[in-house]
């Protein structure tokens, strides 16, 4: 008498499993950066942040900080800023919303730091403009 092999089916199903994760993470591992920058653009930037401006902004006034900001996340998706100032943005963005409260003063310490952190390093420090 000859026995089915048993276990076939949940081998199989478990190498498509592993091989879609290894695929998964690939796609983490090369587009991760992307993947991150666009989500916070069109989620928290555009969404969240952008509904929690002061309300005395007007319509003008706010789309001109949601493009400062914007324009901040394209500039590092190109590859203009360092992960390590896109993470310090992005935590001080997280932290000035935390209570979803943003004040006038929060605002403009944003814009500030991006600023600071978008000059190229040559025109930085004592000497620099």
């Amino acid at each position: 008498m000859m026995r089915k092999p048993e276990g076939r089916g949940l081998f199989l199903g478990l190498l498509v499993v592993s091989g879609l994760c290894i695929v998964a993470l690939g796609i983490f591992f090369f587009l991760g950066r992307s993947i991150t920058l666009f989500t916070f653009k069109k989620f928290v930037v555009n969404k969240a942040f952008v509904r929690l401006l002061p309300r005395e902004y007007n319509l003008e006034k706010a789309e001109s900080i949601r493009k400062q900001v914007y324009d901040f996340y394209d500039h590092a998706e190109d590859d203009g800023i360092k992960d390590t100032t896109v993470m310090l943005v992005s935590q001080k963005i997280q932290q000035i919303m935390a209570d979803e409260n943003i004040t006038d003063e929060e605002v403009q310490s944003l814009l500030t730091l991006m600023e600071k952190k978008q000059m190229p390093p040559l025109l930085k420090g004592p000497g620099g403009i």
